[in-house]
C-alpha cells in the first residue's frame, strides 16, 4: 500500500511560510556583502523611475503563483521587499528629518525611543509620548526583548508591518484578483519605506490600520458582524497609536451596519451600538495607558488642541498658538489643552471666516503639487515623473468613486469610498503641512491605496481578458488576518505591562569629574550608536561604521543648519549615540571618542559638557571627554 502523507493544515502551512519568509528577511537585513542586494536595497529605499516598475513585475509574478506554493512565494517576496529598504538605510547611512545617519533618532523619534528606555527603567514617559502612549510602550517591550538593541527592535517592527500588509493584500486578492492586490501592495510599500527604520508611531499605526480595514473587508464578504466589530476595534486602535483621520470611524461603522443588516432591517441597530462601544473602548484603553505610563499631567491627543487653533486662525501651523500666546508654555497639561481648546472655539465663533479659510487652505495643500500632498510619497527622481504619477493616481481615484456610483450596493467599493470621504472630511483637522508626506495619515493610508485600486478594478471590469486573474476565495481561507491582529494587539497592550512589572533599575554609580565638567551616566547597548571612520580605512560602509565622507554627505540632508555645522566639525574616531542619562533620566545625544566605548551592556560614567548653544540645547547634545566609571551588567 502506498503511504498517504497528509498535508499540513492551512494555518500550520501559513506558519511554515512565515518562518521561511522571516529567515529570508533576516538574511537581507544582516547582509553586508557588496553583491546585488546592496545596490538593490539602496535603490528600493529612495528610487522610483526604473526600480519600481521592475519590482512591480517581480511581485506580480510571485502573487500569480497559485495554491500553497503561491502562499510561500508571495509571502517571502513581500517580506524581502520590505527588508530591502531597511538594509538600504543601514548601508547608506541616510539621514532624514527624524533620523541621523540611518539610525539615531531625532526630534519626535527620539522622544519615543528615550521614553521606551524610561519605561524599562521604571520611569514615567514624557508629555510628548503621553499624547500617544501605545507606541513607546510597545517599543519598550521590543527593546527589553532584544536587550535594548535598537537596530534589532526596528527590524522587528518593519517585519511586523510587512506581515500585516501582506495579510491585508491577500484579503483584497481573494475578492478582486492579483492585479488590484499588487497595486495596493506597491502603494503601501512606497509609503512605508520612508518610515522603515525609524522609531515613529507611523511604523505601527500603518500596519494596524491596514489590518483593521482587511478585517472589515473580509467581514463584508463573509457577512460577519463579529468580524466587522473586531475590524472596527483594530481601525480605532490604529488611530490611537497614530492619531489622524478620525472621521473614517463613524462612516465605516455606518456602512458596515447597512451592508450587514438583516433582511427585515433598514440598518443593523445592535451592530451600531456594539461597533460604537468597541471604538470607544480603544480610546478608553489609550487613556488608561496614559495614566499607566505617564505622570499625572500627561494628556492624550493634547496636540490636537494646537492644530485646532491653527485651523481656527486661518490655517496656520500647529505651533502658531504658542507664537501668539507664549505664556501658554508655562501652563501644564491638562489645563494647557483645555485653555487652547477654549481659545480655539472662541476664535471660531468670533471669526468663522478664518475657520473656513483654514479648512480651504488644508484641502488646497492636500491636493497641491508639493511634498504635503496626498500622494507625495510617490515622488520620483524628476518632477515630471512625479506629476505623471500623481495625476494618474488621481484619475484612478476618480474611477474608484465611479465604480461605487455605478453599483452603490457593492460592499467593498462602498467601504473604500466612505473611508475616503471620511479622510477628506478630516483633512481640515489633520493639516497636511504639519508633517511631510502625509505622515499624519498613516493609520488610514491603506485607503489611499484601496481607492485607486478600485479604479484599477473598474478598468479591468471593462476588459474581460483571459490573461487577467480572477477573484479566488481559496486564497487565505483561514482567517490569519484576525489571528495576527489579535496577537499584535495583545503584544501592544501586554508588552508594556510586562516591562512595567519588572523594571530594570540602573545600579548606583559613584564617580567624579574634573571641576567645571558635567557628568552623566549611561548604559551602552549594541545597535544604538554610529562610528565615524577615517577615509583611508578600508571597509564597506554599513551600520554602525561609516567613512567620514559618507557621514558628512548624509547629515547634510538634515533640516537644521546648526546641527549640520556641529556634525561637520566631528572628526574620525568619534561615535554618536542617543540614550537617557540614568542620573537625571533626561535625554542625551552624545558624541564620544570611539575608543572610550565599552562592551555592549556596560554602564558608563561620562565627563564632558552639555551644549550651550540654544539651538543645540534643543537636541540635548552632550560631548564626552572621558569615561570615568565602568560596570558590566
Amino acid at each position: 500500500m502506498k503511504k498517504i502523507i497528509s498535508k499540513p493544515s492551512p494555518i500550520v502551512w501559513q506558519a511554515v511560510c512565515l518562518l521561511i519568509s522571516l529567515g529570508l528577511y533576516t538574511l537581507i537585513v544582516v547582509n553586508r556583502s557588496p553583491n546585488l542586494l546592496r545596490p538593490m536595497s539602496m535603490a528600493l529605499r529612495t528610487g522610483f523611475g526604473l526600480v519600481i516598475p521592475i519590482t512591480s513585475l517581480v511581485v506580480y509574478a510571485a502573487f500569480r503563483v497559485k495554491d500553497r506554493l503561491g502562499d510561500l512565494i508571495s509571502m517571502a517576496v513581500t517580506l524581502c521587499l520590505f527588508a530591502l529598504p531597511l538594509a538600504g538605510l543601514w548601508a547608506s547611512g541616510q539621514s532624514q528629518s527624524v533620523t541621523i545617519s540611518g539610525l539615531l533618532p531625532l526630534t519626535d523619534a527620539s522622544f519615543y525611543y528615550q521614553d521606551s528606555l524610561r519605561i524599562i527603567m521604571g520611569q514615567d514617559i514624557s508629555h510628548f509620548s503621553a499624547m500617544r502612549p501605545f507606541f513607546p510602550g510597545f517599543l519598550s517591550f521590543l527593546m527589553n526583548l532584544t536587550d535594548r538593541n535598537f537596530m534589532f527592535s526596528l527590524a522587528i517592527i518593519t517585519a511586523i508591518a510587512a506581515i500585516g500588509i501582506y495579510f491585508t493584500v491577500r484579503e483584497v486578492q481573494r475578492t478582486h484578483g492579483t492585479e488590484v492586490a499588487v497595486f495596493l501592495l506597491l502603494i503601501l510599500f512606497l509609503y512605508f519605506r520612508h518610515h522603515s527604520g525609524t522609531s515613529m508611531s507611523e511604523t505601527l499605526g500603518m500596519p494596524l490600520g491596514a489590518l483593521g480595514m482587511a478585517l472589515v473587508w473580509r467581514s463584508l464578504e463573509k457577512r460577519s458582524q463579529v468580524l466587522a466589530v473586531f475590524g472596527l476595534f483594530v481601525c480605532a486602535f490604529a488611530l490611537n497609536v497614530r492619531p489622524g483621520t478620525m472621521f473614517i470611524l463613524p462612516l465605516i461603522l455606518l456602512w458596515a451596519a447597512w451592508i450587514l443588516r438583516k433582511p427585515n432591517e433598514f440598518i443593523a441597530i445592535k451592530f451600531l451600538f456594539v461597533g460604537a462601544a468597541v471604538i470607544a473602548l480603544s480610546f478608553f484603553l489609550n487613556s488608561q495607558y496614559v495614566r499607566l505610563l505617564a505622570e499625572p499631567s500627561g494628556t492624550a491627543f493634547s496636540n490636537f488642541s494646537w492644530a485646532l487653533y491653527g485651523l481656527a486662525s486661518g490655517g496656520n501651523a500647529y505651533t502658531y498658538v504658542f507664537e501668539q500666546h507664549p505664556e501658554l508654555r508655562l501652563i501644564a497639561d491638562p489645563e494647557q489643552s483645555r485653555t487652547i481648546y477654549r481659545m480655539a472655539l472662541e476664535l471660531i465663533v468670533q471669526s468663522p471666516q478664518l475657520f473656513v479659510k483654514g479648512a480651504l487652505h488644508n484641502w488646497d495643500m492636500f491636493f497641491s503639487d508639493s511634498w504635503y500632498s496626498a500622494f507625495s510619497f510617490l515622488e520620483g527622481e524628476t518632477g515630471i515623473i512625479y506629476r505623471i504619477t500623481r495625476w494618474t493616481i488621481y484619475t484612478l481615484c476618480a474611477l474608484g468613486f465611479i465604480k461605487w456610483f455605478r453599483k452603490p450596493t457593492d460592499p467593498h467599493s462602498g467601504l473604500v469610498a466612505v473611508a475616503a470621504i471620511g479622510i477628506l472630511a478630516s483633512v481640515p483637522f489633520v493639516p497636511p503641512t504639519d508633517a511631510y508626506r502625509v505622515r499624519l495619515y498613516a493609520a488610514s493610508i491603506v485607503t489611499f491605496g484601496l481607492l485607486p485600486a478600485m479604479g484599477i478594478s473598474f478598468i479591468l471590469d471593462q476588459f474581460k481578458l483571459k490573461l487577467l486573474s480572477k477573484a479566488d476565495l481559496e486564497i487565505q481561507q483561514t482567517n490569519v488576518s484576525a489571528i495576527f491582529s489579535t496577537l499584535l494587539i495583545v503584544l501592544v497592550l501586554g508588552g508594556p505591562l510586562v516591562v512595567k512589572a519588572a523594571p530594570q533599575l540602573p545600579p548606583a554609580l559613584e564617580f567624579s569629574c574634573p571641576a567645571g565638567s558635567d557628568k552623566i551616566a549611561i548604559r551602552f547597548d549594541e545597535g544604538t550608536s554610529i562610528n565615524i571612520m577615517r577615509e583611508k580605512d578600508l571597509f564597506l560602509d554599513w551600520m554602525p561604521n561609516f567613512h567620514q565622507g559618507v557621514f558628512s554627505r548624509s547629515i547634510h540632508d538634515l533640516a537644521d543648519n546648526d546641527l549640520i555645522a556641529y556634525f561637520d566639525s566631528l572628526r574620525p574616531g568619534t561615535s554618536l549615540l542617543s540614550t537617557v542619562d540614568i542620573l537625571s533620566y533626561e535625554a542625551a545625544l552624545i558624541t564620544i571618542p570611539t575608543h572610550l566605548l565599552p562592551e555592549p551592556g556596560s554602564y558608563l560614567g561620562l565627563c564632558g559638557h552639555w551644549a550651550t548653544e540654544p539651538r543645540l540645547q534643543y537636541y540635548s547634545m552632550f560631548t564626552a571627554d572621558e569615561a570615568a566609571a565602568l560596570l558590566k551588567q
